[in-house]
């Protein structure tokens, strides 16, 4: 737990409708499948919890 994590990155994918969120403090890694705008589905993938800026 972290009182305030930060984004490090946002990162677009050039082949699907997906973005990913680097959140430092954490230690994840969070995938934004944007399809459907109403119902956004929100996957979160085990990192280092010292990401550093960048993708």
């Amino acid at each position: 737990y972290h009182p305030e994590p930060r984004v490090a990155a946002i990162v677009s994918s050039h082949f699907n409708p997906e973005f990913f969120v680097n959140v430092k403090e954490t230690g994840m890694v969070y995938s934004v499948d944007y399809r459907d705008l109403e119902n956004l589905r929100l996957k979160m993938i085990e990192a280092a919890p010292f990401l550093h800026d960048g993708g």
